[in-house]
């Protein structure tokens, strides 16, 4: 179960993004109730991110929790996988 304060969450949204940022910590939150929830929802899923940088873009790719690396490769693309070396 995740408890989210309507009121809360609503303000929280109405502050600019400097604002932000302190408000958890001013109510005594370690974060928002949409992380948490969001954070909830992938322990439960058992999802996980990983990142990838380039030159144009950062993405994110969400994958189970267990996936074997040449597996997560894939996600992005199955030449990805096709082709993994292991070091």
């Amino acid at each position: 179960m995740v408890v989210i304060s309507g009121a809360i969450e609503e303000e929280l949204s109405t502050l600019s993004p400097e604002d932000q940022k302190d408000f958890p910590a001013d109510m005594n939150m370690e974060e928002s109730g949409l992380n948490r929830l969001i954070n909830a929802g992938y322990k439960l899923l058992g999802l996980i991110n990983y990142f990838t940088v380039g030159e144009k873009e950062t993405r994110a790719w969400t994958l189970r929790k267990e996936t074997a690396a040449p597996q997560a490769a894939g996600v992005i693309h199955t030449d990805f996988e096709r082709g993994f070396i292991r070091a």
